[in-house]
């Protein structure tokens, strides 16, 4: 059984082939390659850092864009609930 993701946050996560576990959480910023298996909480961080125009060696201009469109998502709450999935456990 397909895991029921909510429609907004869908672009966050890479599942795998059966779709009912998360493999990676991935940046979903256009161009950006950045995926992890850390978690929600990594995938947080680095949009944060690459949003931060204080980060000159790290910022991104296409970060702080997706970062203030999407303010409501990049809270605890979300990551909360990204954890929570079931995911496929590291080797």
């Amino acid at each position: 059984m397909a895991l029921e993701i909510r429609d907004p946050l869908k672009k966050y996560l890479e599942l795998n082939e059966d779709r009912t576990l998360v493999r990676r959480f991935v940046c979903p910023v256009e161009g950006c390659n950045y995926s992890t298996t850390l978690g929600p909480g990594a995938l947080r961080m680095h949009l944060l850092i690459k949003a931060d125009p204080a980060s000159t060696a790290r910022y991104c201009e296409a970060h702080e864009a997706f970062c203030n469109a999407h303010r409501e998502e990049l809270g605890s709450e979300t990551v909360r609930y990204l954890y929570q999935l079931p995911r496929v456990v590291p080797d």
